[in-house]
């Protein structure tokens, strides 16, 4: 068999509800040159034999079975499986659109063979579909242009609104050589959110050349009962060590990488207090709680306020002031009013 163009890793893990529209979405494109690899992460349900069934009835659908690793761990098993010369991964639960892998052939690698290509997301929620915004023009990227346009604003863009990039840091859509992602994939197995932050700036970083797509082809399922939706309440410690690897891999490469990772910091920390406000958790337990898990991971090392926009650096300041119950307050008023703006029913 000829080296497939394209090898599409899907992660499984207690997906049975979702699995079947996810490969079927897979199996079904109007492309030949493809393999399906299906990583079985030790999933306790029906999944194991539904990834053996696809296996048995489609010659381009490999299947790994592994013990539970989470989420980073099966990636990895399924990257090692693949042949192709491009890699992406689609988590079981999401989809991609009919036609995604003909026209990536035929508007992005066909003529150029970028060392990356990024297409756009379509997040489904139970009434409604969003269109995650593209901020960079569809088109291929060489090197001088990344070092340009692309790199110096990927994971912070100061010329938005805090805290956006270039770059929207999912798996899904951002398709790499498997040559890069082979030496830039994430190692750090450990890593249970933000965990797509960890390879695709460094890839990205790494690469000679990309292709924007303007098209909408992956499918991000939000719908409540999907893969995600769960409260973490290690979310900082897991945010330290996703700092810490990111850090390690490209901090000080470049003054504008540096700059993006300070924003970085900030903005983690930041979200892993509005989780705790998201989960509605009574008001002092939540602050304790914050408290501690900043105290223990050290959140705050490492943040420059002088570096971020006015709005971030108040908060950051308040943390710093152990100022907990308000910044609770404040960042509970700030998700009642998007969740009233996006049509949200607050609990």
């Amino acid at each position: 068999m000829e080296q497939p163009v394209f090898s599409i890793v899907v992660p499984v893990y207690k997906v049975e509800k979702y699995i079947r529209t996810c490969v079927d979405s897979l199996i079904h494109q109007d492309f030949n040159s493809y393999e399906i690899i299906l990583v079985d992460d030790g999933s306790p349900d029906s999944c194991p034999g539904i990834c053996d069934e696809y296996a048995s009835e489609n010659e381009n659908v490999k299947v790994v079975h592994k013990k539970n690793g989470g989420l980073v761990s099966a990636r990895n098993a399924g990257l090692k499986a693949a042949t192709g010369e491009y890699v992406f991964y689609v988590d079981s639960d999401d989809s991609l659109k009919s036609g995604a892998l003909k026209t990536m052939w035929e508007k992005a690698v066909e003529k150029y063979h970028p060392d990356m290509l990024i297409f756009n997301m379509l997040r489904v929620f139970p009434n409604e579909q969003v269109k995650d915004p593209c901020y960079v023009k569809e088109g291929f990227y060489d090197r001088k242009q990344m070092d340009k346009e692309i790199l110096p604003y990927m994971m912070y863009d100061h010329r938005m609104k805090f805290y956006h990039g270039l770059v929207f840091p999912s798996s899904g859509g951002k398709v790499v050589k498997r040559k890069i992602l082979l030496e830039h994939y994430c190692k750090d197995e450990k890593i249970r959110m933000g965990e797509d932050n960890a390879y695709i700036f460094e890839c990205l970083f790494f690469s000679d050349s990309v292709f924007f797509m303007d098209d909408y082809f992956y499918v991000y399922n939000q719908i409540e009962g999907s893969m995600r939706h769960n409260y973490d309440a290690r979310r900082f410690e897991n945010n330290r060590r996703l700092i810490n690897y990111i850090q390690a891999h490209l901090g000080g490469k470049t003054k504008y990488i540096d700059y993006q990772i300070n924003a970085f910091r900030a903005y983690w920390l930041i979200m892993a207090i509005f989780h705790e406000v998201k989960e509605h958790r009574p008001l002092l337990k939540a602050a304790g709680h914050i408290r501690t898990e900043i105290s223990e991971n050290d959140s705050l090392k490492g943040i420059s306020d002088k570096l971020l926009p006015k709005d971030a650096r108040l908060f950051i300041s308040l943390i710093r002031r152990k100022q907990y119950i308000v910044v609770m307050v404040a960042a509970s008023i700030i998700n009642n009013v998007r969740n009233i703006k996006n049509g949200i029913k607050n609990k």
